[in-house]
């Protein structure tokens, strides 16, 4: 005789479908309230703009002093403004409802375009941290190899280690070989 599971039960499948159900209508909710949110706030300061022009502060400037005063960041205020002057009425957004204040910013607000800006000191400086710190994890894999020779199990981990930390060191030089590329400066082979 089969003994019945509680998850053969009709009770629980009809709780679960429930659930299931419930956790699909307030995520669904919880993403339009954030739409409609970013809306109004866009709405309100546009209501604003008289204002703003007499007392000639103008573009991020009206962003960066409201994002500091709100305690978010002066893009987020940017576009809640975009997308209220080029969507004044919700109703006419493509996909009606089911849509994402993401979804909005990437498809609708920039095109994917707009990601952040990383300064060229800045993307240098991290890749470097990222070789010394891949060099440093290298020889601590390698010594941990060397060590462990005789242990298979921890020689092969070790191994694999080592393997994946110079593919990882590999993958670094490429980006590095691609951005001097970019800038017309000759892409030389960096040895880790």
């Amino acid at each position: 005789m089969k003994e019945n599971t509680i998850t053969e039960s009709f009770w629980y499948n009809q709780l679960i479908e429930d659930c299931r159900d419930l956790i699909t209508e307030v995520e669904f909710t919880s993403r339009w309230t954030l739409v409609e949110g970013y809306h109004s706030l866009g709405s309100r300061i546009l209501q604003e703009n008289e204002n703003f022009e007499r007392a000639k502060i103008y573009g991020q400037g009206i962003c960066n002093a409201i994002a500091e005063s709100l305690g978010k960041r002066p893009r987020t205020i940017y576009y809640a403004i975009q997308f209220a002057k080029e969507y004044p009425d919700l109703n006419l957004l493509p996909e009606g409802k089911n849509t994402s204040w993401h979804h909005i910013i990437n498809k609708y607000l920039t095109n994917g375009k707009d990601k952040a800006i990383i300064k060229k000191a800045d993307l240098y400086r991290m890749i470097k941290e990222i070789k010394e710190l891949l060099e440093y994890e290298w020889q601590d894999a390698h010594q941990e190899l060397m060590q462990n020779d005789t242990l298979k199990h921890i020689y092969e981990r070790s191994k694999s280690k080592c393997e994946f930390i110079r593919y990882l060191q590999d993958q670094v030089n490429k980006i590095t070989e691609g951005l001097k590329e970019r800038q017309g400066l000759p892409a030389k082979k960096e040895v880790m």
